[in-house]
Parts: C-alpha cells; structure tokens; sequence
C-alpha cells in the first residue's frame, strides 16, 4: 500500500520551493541592481566630456607708430642790428684863450657881426652905423632864415691899433666856414669894425649894404 506523502513532507517541500524562490527573487533583484548600476556606468562612461572652449589668444596689440620727431626749426640767423648812424656832431668855434685886449677885440667883432644882436648895440663898435641901418635890419631878418648867423673869434693879434680876427662863420650852432679873417680898428679907445669890411661880408650874406 502506497503511502502518500505526509504532511511532514509537504511541509520541507514548501519550505524548500520557497526558499529557492527567495534565492531566484534576490538574484534576480541583484542583476536587475547590477544592470541599472552598470547602465548609469555606461551613460556615465560614454557621456562625452565636452572639452573646454579654447580661449582665443588675445589679440596682439600692434605697437604703436613710431611718430617721427618734428624736424627742427633752425633758429634764426641772428640779424644784425643795423648800425647806428651818429648824429653829426656839432661844430662850434673853438674856445679860445685871450687877454683883456685881445678879448675886447673879439667883443666888438662878434656883437657886430651877430644878426641877433639890435642896432643899439652894434653902433658903437660899428663905422657909420646910422647910415648902415637899413643893412643891419636886412641882415637880422636873413640870419633867421639861418637859426642866426654869427662870426666867433678863435684867435686875435693884437698890433697897436689894429687888430686881426681869425673867426668862423657859424649857421645856428654849425661852423659853416672856418678860419676866415678879418680886420678891426682902435678909434678913440673903442675897437670898431670898418665900414668896408662890414659890407664886405653883408655882401657874402646877401644882404649887400645901400
């Protein structure tokens, strides 16, 4: 007589199906979890890193220009100041040396033959004065034409009673003639210029005696 099996046996049997079942679930969950892990592996793997954009190298800044220096700008030539023209000296008449008799010769010249000295005072010292009148103003007019014209002694010999001028003849304060002579006379203690030799120069002088 057959025995079937007993449920003692169906027991380990059941125990045993489950056991192997646990052990297939958990070696199926096991690959299923080394499958995803390797897939994430994989993705991970074959994502490709993109590789860093290369910086560009900055541009190269060209150096600058050269700026060529400005020619120089010669100086110049120092110009010569243009040379000074003196101013004509003025000529006068020489000062002279002379003793008291010598001086009052050259007193009575000089106040006679000066176109700025009046009448009264040449009569003295000049032969026929009165009459000689209308020379005299002729000649004060003619002498301001000139800035006055005067005779100045530079140099008097004095021989008794006649005297000889070394004079010069002046335009204003210029020697226009040099070293001209002349003659005066001693009459009653005054030194007188003569008649002739006054209109002898008042002719020279344009101013010729009536």
């Amino acid at each position: 007589m057959s025995v079937g099996p007993n449920a003692s046996g169906r027991s380990t049997g059941a125990r045993s199906i489950h056991r192997v079942l646990a052990a297939a679930v958990a070696a199926a969950l096991l690959v299923a979890a080394c499958g995803d892990g390797d897939t994430e592996v994989d993705a991970a793997a074959t994502e490709t890193t993109a590789a860093p954009e290369t910086t560009a190298a900055p541009e190269t800044t060209a150096a600058p220009e050269t700026t060529t220096a400005p020619e120089t700008t010669a100086a110049p030539e120092n110009t010569a100041a243009p040379e000074t023209t003196a101013a004509p000296e003025t000529t006068t008449a020489a000062s002279v040396d002379l003793d008291a008799d010598q001086q009052a010769v050259a007193d009575a010249w000089s106040v006679v033959f000066d176109s700025t000295t009046d009448f009264d005072a040449k009569a003295p010292h000049l032969a026929d004065a009165e009459a000689l009148r209308p020379t005299i103003d002729a000649y004060a007019s003619t002498g301001e034409t000139f800035g006055g014209i005067s005779l100045v002694p530079t140099a008097v010999i004095v021989d008794g009673e006649a005297a000889t001028v070394t004079y010069d003849v002046l335009f204003g304060e210029n020697a226009a003639y040099n070293a001209l002579t002349g003659s005066v006379a001693l009459v009653d203690g005054t030194w007188v210029v003569g008649r002739d030799e006054f209109c002898g120069f008042m002719a020279s002088a344009r101013t010729p005696c009536a």
